[in-house]
């Protein structure tokens, strides 16, 4: 079945983006779009014209002079529509959901519908776009201490739905739209996924490091952190090493990775660290160390992936992210490592709409898996699908594909960030896990290599991941 999309004239490209996004990426549906003169988008089935679903518009009816402006973004605070009084086969976390954009209809509805007419108030592709784009982002000229755009400065986390993928909810109501009005549509088959990444900042802890700093932090194993079993191990990897055992380092903790990877069935993901920027804050090893070298080659034999992680200051810096992407591929080619694609992260989640994406699809990466917010875990892009790109700014639809990331673990932990015990990190992270196969969809969790070192912190990951 061939869906035939009716829409206005303003915002061609815009459209182009979204309407294959939802319809072909998400939804696996064949489309042709015809553009005419109206305020609406018209959808209706080949052959079946006269059975048709109207979704109202607000983004792309704005003014092309206000187009990024303050006074595009969704007016605060947002409506509220109980889905489940109109739609109760659509699957949504509670029974009401946002409106990011929408306009009511007669009688205060967003959902009207008679046999063979149903008209949605909720923009539902402008919304979508507004959230994959990163839209707000341009606008809004909050920051933090490490130039991020902060989750708290997010509309998302301002209407609380951060922790819920509108997006999927967006999409389910147009899809169960589209089954009341042609009962044989059929759509894409998903089935739930899991991507474990690891940003490798300090692969070595005690090798190449000051052995006076090694004992600091052993002594405040113990003082701070009241954990004299870590500080035992940090002083015995400590003295391994200095014998030559460099595989005894503490922060070797990738063979665990690995073999938890394995006995689920999944396939872990390490990002290396190519050129230093920012000194120290990119940590302090070099991709000729042999050890890591020799480190990668293990991560290739046993079928797991490489990929970069952009150093502190690149993500505005197209030449840096190149040259950067060229000498992990020069590395790997080195190590007869070969790869069909290649992604990662930028360090510290540094990341800047459109810039970064544009950044990353002229290097020629695959994908991008820097987006979540580094103070809140959530659905920063509303999604739990990987997704092709739009930059906002040169109005054009990138290959590179984002692959929404949902939870970094120094997120959940760090007394700056959310500050969670161990006990409602467990809790976050089986209702995002259950979320995400709620929509059949992806569940991408960051977990950094040295933040394995504790008896409960092995004991937490695992426990993590074998329950996934």
């Amino acid at each position: 079945m061939t869906l035939l999309v009716r829409h206005p004239v303003t915002y061609r490209e815009e459209r182009l983006y979204i309407y294959h996004v939802v319809f072909k990426e998400f939804l696996g549906f064949d489309y042709r779009l015809i553009a005419e003169e109206r305020r609406d988008t018209l959808i209706t089935a080949e052959g079946e014209e006269a059975r048709q679903l109207i979704v109202s518009e607000v983004l792309f009816q704005i003014p092309a002079e206000k187009w990024l402006s303050n006074e595009s973004l969704p007016a605060q605070p947002l409506e509220r529509w109980k889905v489940s009084n109109d739609l109760p086969e659509v699957s949504t976390i509670s029974r009401e959901i946002e409106v990011i954009y929408g306009i009511r209809l007669e009688g205060g509805h967003f959902y009207l519908q008679d046999d063979n007419e149903i008209t949605l108030g909720l923009d539902i592709f402008g919304s979508i776009f507004f959230m994959l784009t990163r839209y707000e982002e341009i606008v809004k000229k909050d920051r933090d201490q490490h130039d991020r755009f902060p989750a708290i400065a997010s509309l998302a986390y301002q209407e609380g739905f951060l922790e819920r993928p509108i997006v999927n909810e967006y999409l389910e109501i147009l899809w169960w739209s589209m089954k009341r009005l042609w009962p044989n549509l059929e759509r894409k088959k998903r089935e739930f996924q899991v991507y474990l990444s690891h940003d490798v900042d300090w692969p070595l802890g005690i090798a190449g490091n000051n052995p006076l700093r090694v004992l600091k932090t052993a002594a405040g194993d113990v003082l701070k952190r009241k954990d004299f079993y870590l500080s035992m191990r940090r002083l015995k990897s400590l003295a391994k090493v200095s014998m030559g055992n460099v595989d005894a380092d503490i922060n070797n903790t990738f063979d665990f990775i690995m073999d938890l990877s394995e006995r689920k069935g999944l396939r872990s993901a390490f990002y290396f660290i190519a050129d230093h920027t920012a000194g120290e804050v990119d940590g302090i090893y070099h991709l000729d160390n042999p050890w890591i070298r020799k480190l990668m080659r293990k991560i290739h034999k046993r079928e797991h992936e490489i990929g970069l992680h952009a150093s502190y200051n690149s993500f505005r810096n197209p030449d840096q992210i190149k040259k950067e992407f060229k000498r992990l591929i020069l590395v790997a080619e080195e190590e007869n490592i070969y790869q069909e694609s290649w992604g990662g992260r930028q360090h510290y989640l540094r990341w800047e709409a459109p810039a970064t994406w544009q950044a990353w699809e002229e290097a020629g990466l695959t994908y991008d898996s820097t987006l979540t917010y580094a103070d809140r875990v959530g659905f920063r892009c509303g999604v739990c699908f990987e997704y092709p790109v739009f930059n906002l700014l040169q109005r054009k639809t990138l290959k590179l594909r984002e692959r929404p990331l949902i939870i970094m673990e120094g997120t959940m932990f760090g007394k700056e960030y959310m500050g969670l015990s161990h006990e409602e990190s467990i809790s976050l992270l089986r209702r995002l896990v259950e979320t995400c196969k709620l929509f059949n969809g992806h569940f991408s969790l960051l977990w950094h290599n040295s933040s394995l070192l504790s008896k409960r912190e092995l004991e937490l990951y695992s426990n993590v991941i074998m329950n996934i």
